[in-house]
C-alpha cells in the first residue's frame, strides 16, 4: 500500500493549518494569565504547542517568546496566510468579526477546496469538518432568535455560497 497521494496532500494541508491556529490561539489566549510569564512561556506554554504546522518549527520558537499582542503579529504577518487574519483581529471592533471568524472562514474555504480534487479519503474529514461548521450556524441562528437579535443573524460563516469571502 502507497501512503501519500492527493490524500496526503490534502489532508496535510487542512491539519498544519489547524495546527496553526491552535498555536496562535493558544499564544492569544495565554495574555493575561500565569502561562505569559517569561518563565512560563518556555516551559509550559511551550509543551501546549503542535509539533507540526506551517509555522513549525522557526515560528514556533518564536511564538515561545511571544508577550503581547504587538509581538504576536508581527510574528502572524511573516505569513502572508496569517496576515489577513491578524487584520481582522485587530479591526474586531469595527467589522463585528473576530479572529477565530476569520480562521473559521478560511477553514471552510479549504474544506471546499477538498471536494474539487479527485480519489482521496480527505473528502470524508472536509464533509465532517463542513458539517460540524454547519451545526455552529445552526445553533447562531437559534441563539440570536432566542436573544432577539435578529439583525445579527447573518454573521455566520457561509457554506458553499457564491457570496463568501474568497
Amino acid at each position: 500500500m502507497k501512503l501519500g497521494g492527493d490524500t496526503a496532500t490534502i489532508m496535510g494541508e487542512l491539519l498544519m493549518a489547524r495546527a496553526d491556529q491552535r498555536a496562535i490561539n493558544i499564544t492569544l489566549n495565554s495574555f493575561g494569565t500565569p502561562l505569559n510569564e517569561p518563565s512560563m512561556r518556555t516551559s509550559d506554554r511551550k509543551r501546549l504547542y503542535p509539533s507540526f504546522g506551517f509555522l513549525y518549527p522557526a515560528l514556533t520558537r518564536e511564538l515561545e517568546n511571544v508577550g503581547d499582542e504587538a509581538a504576536l503579529g508581527a510574528v502572524m504577518e511573516k505569513l502572508p496566510m496569517y496576515a489577513s487574519i491578524w487584520a481582522v483581529h485587530q479591526n474586531e471592533g469595527l467589522d463585528d468579526r473576530s479572529i477565530d471568524d476569520a480562521f473559521y472562514e478560511r477553514e471552510v474555504r479549504m474544506l471546499e477546496l477538498a471536494f474539487e480534487g479527485q480519489m482521496h479519503f480527505g473528502v470524508f474529514y472536509a464533509y465532517t469538518k463542513l458539517r460540524e461548521q454547519e451545526i455552529r450556524n445552526l445553533v447562531w441562528i437559534a441563539e440570536c432568535i432566542l436573544q432577539h437579535q435578529r439583525d445579527e443573524i447573518g454573521k455566520y460563516v457561509p457554506i458553499f455560497s457564491r457570496g463568501a469571502k474568497r
